[in-house]
């Protein structure tokens, strides 16, 4: 007899039914049949009247009855101790202390929920023992396996073409439900299946929780008829973005694995392409300038290493306008998306907003092409805005980005918004005012934040003009001009009251807020809108 629990536990565990199953074991069920699934964790042997300080739960307790008590009432007591106690089943061996299992053990297991099994006296306790070991053995030795080939395929998915598209596929194929992969700000990176970005909002509250921990953190949370599992993905002290599992049933100990098998490679891929891109993006930004200054010919030599080669004309100039983390969503999915790798697709930073140039190809009226798949993979960033020139040869594309910038800054709504810039209202003001006039209206206007620019800070200028038309572009309104720039309404307030200081009016002006407006509008326009 033994009242001490084993000495290690594996974790691992197996049905009370698995061992119904090895006929040679003899094992007849007399009570609890509803509840044969329970696990089981250990066999382990006790004629105490009272083992339940040796228990640890999710024992199959092994006895023969020596010191089982013969009142009914006091049988009754014992099993619900037992039950209390965590214990998964009841092994009673007959032909020893008792013929056959006592009937009030039976009605009290019954009564209890707790399997009651008979074992014969040809079966001793050590088989049962062995035979519990063995198959936990087994599990644990096939749940090895399975993580094996699953950490198999996760890296050869990340070191693939499809990349971190290509590991939440294969996530979702291990796992089942959902997956969603986000930055660092909650934008969808990659969802599979494609659908699954509509979960997004279900993640707010978990997201903001994570963000307050310190390091990488996870959490398990019940939303409806959904179980989440949420994890950060750090790198050092860095945020960079987080995993999410979402489905019916909870994750099993293999499956958790599984997913954890994945952590450290979705990190190392959002790690590797935060430092690889940054120097890419600034090549990439460089030479995107140099093409919409009309130097096509220069930029031919190299676009076929940064974008496959340049699109065929006519080609449409887009630009993209959102916070700031919804830009570094759209081009991560620009990167991300498989069927972009192969597209001819130009893009690049330039101050602040994405801008790119794609071939203008249209089927019925309707995009098609490297268009369509560009959109298509654009529409998944939630809060983006979307301007599209109309279709020009690479000698026109300093107008064209004129036309994509007005179309995008036309463009509002917290959704996806795509607006083509046939679409909007001609402003046939700055078309009739001479050059020279315009600009000599622009600089009498906006001298005042040039002066105290250049007395300033590097950087105070953009930062000043940059603030005062987007903040005009929303109409004086502070959240959603705020949410543009990546800055605090307080912050926004500070910047606009220099504004005011500066130019000695009140903003609140609406002759001021025209003169400033169109005071930009041409100033952009003379610089060529590059």
């Amino acid at each position: 007899m033994s009242d001490a629990p084993p000495a290690a536990d594996s974790g691992w565990t197996i049905p009370v039914r698995e061992l119904l199953g090895a006929t040679e074991l003899g094992l007849r069920v007399l009570a609890g049949a509803a509840a044969l699934d329970r696990e089981v964790s250990w066999a382990h042997v006790s004629e105490l009247v009272d083992p339940t300080e040796f228990l640890q739960g999710g024992e199959l307790l092994l006895l023969t009855g020596v010191s089982l008590p013969a009142g009914e009432q006091a049988q009754h007591t014992y099993v619900q101790r037992l039950a209390d106690a965590g214990v998964a089943a009841i092994g009673f061996g007959i032909g020893l202390s008792w013929e056959a299992v006592p009937p009030a053990l039976v009605t009290a297991a019954e009564r209890a929920g707790l399997p009651l099994l008979e074992v014969p006296r040809a079966t001793p306790f050590l088989a049962i023992t062995r035979a519990v070991a063995q198959a936990i053995s087994r599990r644990e030795r096939a749940a090895q396996e399975q993580l094996l080939h699953a950490q198999r395929a996760l890296t050869a998915a990340a070191v693939g073409r499809g990349g971190l598209a290509a590991v939440l596929d294969e996530i979702h194929r291990l796992v089942g439900g959902w997956a969603l992969l986000l930055n660092r700000g909650g934008a969808v990176l990659a969802s599979s299946p494609p659908a699954a970005a509509e979960h997004r909002a279900r993640l707010r509250a978990d997201l903001a929780r994570l963000r307050e921990a310190p390091g990488a953190a996870s959490l398990v949370a019940r939303d409806g008829d959904t179980e989440i599992w949420v994890q950060s993905l750090t790198a050092g002290t860095e945020m960079l973005g987080y995993l999410a599992i979402g489905r019916a049933t909870p994750l099993t100990a293999v499956e958790r694995q599984v997913v954890n098998a994945a952590v450290p490679l979705c990190t190392l891929s959002l790690d590797r392409s935060r430092v690889v891109g940054q120097g890419s993006r600034r090549l990439q930004a460089s030479v995107l300038r140099l093409l919409l200054a009309g130097q096509s010919g220069l930029v031919e030599s190299v676009a076929g290493e940064l974008w496959n080669g340049l699109p065929a004309e006519p080609v449409i100039v887009w630009e993209c306008r959102a916070t700031r983390f919804a830009l570094v969503a759209a081009r991560e999915r620009l990167v991300a998306d498989r069927q972009l790798a192969s597209a001819r697709v130009v893009y690049g930073e330039l101050d602040d907003v994405l801008v790119g140039v794609v071939s203008a190809e249209f089927r019925g009226g309707v995009p098609a092409g490297d268009l369509e798949r560009l959109l298509r993979a654009l529409r998944g960033v939630d809060g983006l805005r979307i301007g599209m020139s109309e279709p020009a040869g690479y000698g026109e594309l300093a107008a064209a980005r004129g036309q994509a910038r007005r179309a995008a800054e036309y463009g509002t709504g917290s959704d996806t918004r795509v607006t083509w810039f046939r679409e909007i209202p001609r402003l046939g003001l700055l078309e009739l005012l001479p050059p020279e006039r315009a600009a000599e209206f622009a600089a009498s206007v906006l001298r005042p934040l040039r002066t105290e620019a250049s007395a300033g800070t590097p950087g105070r200028r953009a930062e000043l003009l940059r603030s005062l038309r987007v903040w005009l572009a929303h109409h004086g309104q502070w959240d959603p001009a705020a949410g543009e720039l990546g800055v605090h309404r307080h912050t926004l307030r500070n910047r606009m009251q220099r504004v005011e200081q500066l130019l000695g009016r009140e903003l609140d002006s609406p002759d001021l807020r025209a003169e400033l407006w169109l005071a930009l509008r041409l100033d952009e326009r003379r610089a060529g809108t590059n």
